[in-house]
């Protein structure tokens, strides 16, 4: 074979070997065109039937969500209507507007339970109940105003409070107990007339539990047992006469509480030793007075009795002056000691009403 028909038969070669090459590498790309057009077809169908599964899902996010919206927008609608009437309600109708908050409690309990339906279905009834409040407010309330301007006041206590509130119906006789605002400070009445109160267990529980209630949110400088006046009128006098003593005492007494411990013998125990006894009241008095803002000693009225005191103590260290009785207690297992409170304090501010008008008291 000669040299020229070899390089021929080699270039032959060669090219039938890169149309080789050529058709296998088209031949690829169909088969990955192919394979890419059957993937992208099963992604569209696993698009699709997801789409299909997920659509009830989103349909179901959606009516969620939308419902969720209307009781958010009742729940405002609600607070909103509330703001409106809320003074002149509490004023005129309590009961009305007690059961109305126990209903708002319970829509938004329902809302943070994701109970919609509840939560709505609430706030319309809660709506139509403040309607009636609103009615009830407007229905004659200056006949009502002008009744209770011209009746008697049991005086309970005065507030730091510049508005009109009522604390229902919980005064001595089952009275509505409110306010009569003085700038700044009230005083808590009720309607009634002017006599003297005996200190019955009736009357005393009565009188004890409007100044706990109050207590839970005021401070209170308190008014003597059976305090009561003509109208609104003169009492509006005592506190315009008495306005900077009673805001001193109002400051003496912010946030405070009254707290009593009385120290008795235990059982048949005698000390004999009158030092003695006067050790072990001092250290407990000493104790005690640390936690305390003030302190006022009692009367002995009892040959066991060492101690009978009263401390001012502050509503956040109540429970700091408690777990140091019960410490006193342990470490002196021979004496009793007796735990009262928290009481309005006392005796450490009260009011007075007298021939020289109304008296405020500080110790």
């Amino acid at each position: 074979m000669t040299k020229e028909k070899y390089v021929e038969l080699r270039k032959k070669r060669l090219r039938e070997r890169e149309e080789r090459f050529r058709r296998e590498k088209e031949r690829i790309r169909k088969l990955k065109e192919k394979e890419q057009i059957l993937r992208l077809k099963k992604w569209t169908e696993l698009v699709a039937r997801r789409r299909e599964i997920e659509k009830p899902l989103l349909e179901k996010t959606r009516l969620e969500k939308e419902r969720q919206e209307k009781a958010k927008d009742a729940l405002c609608g609600v607070k909103k209507a509330l703001e409106k009437i809320e003074r002149k309600a509490s004023i005129y109708a309590p009961e009305t507007m007690k059961k109305i908050n126990e209903m708002r409690m319970d829509a938004d309990k329902s809302f943070e339970s994701v109970d919609y339906e509840k939560t709505v279905k609430l706030s319309h009834e809660i709506t139509e109940l403040l309607e009636n409040a609103r009615l009830e407010a407007l229905k004659k309330p200056e006949k009502k105003e002008k009744r209770r301007e011209e009746e008697g006041k049991y005086f309970y206590c005065v507030i730091p409070c510049d508005e009109e509130k009522s604390f229902g119906q919980i005064g001595v006789n089952s009275e509505e107990v409110y306010t009569i605002p003085y700038r700044d400070i009230a005083a808590v009445v009720s309607n009634s007339p002017m006599m003297d109160y005996e200190m019955t267990e009736d009357n005393i529980r009565r009188h004890e539990a409007v100044l706990r209630q109050v207590m839970e949110n005021h401070t209170v400088v308190p008014a003597e047992f059976g305090t009561t006046t003509k109208n609104e009128k003169v009492l509006g006098r005592l506190l315009t006469k008495a306005y900077e003593p009673t805001r001193e005492c109002l400051r003496l007494v912010d946030n405070m509480v009254e707290l009593g411990v009385k120290v008795v013998l235990n059982g048949d125990i005698v000390f004999a030793d009158p030092e003695k006894r006067k050790e072990y009241a001092s250290d407990i008095l000493a104790s005690l007075s640390t936690i305390a803002k003030q302190t006022v000693a009692g009367d002995l009225f009892s040959d066991r009795l060492i101690l009978n005191a009263s401390f001012l103590v502050n509503k956040e260290d109540i429970n700091t002056f408690s777990n140091e009785v019960m410490s006193l207690q342990e470490k002196y297992p021979m004496l009793k000691l007796l735990y009262s409170g928290p009481w309005a304090p006392y005796n450490f501010v009260y009011i007075k009403i007298g021939a020289e008008g109304m008296e405020t008291t500080k110790k």
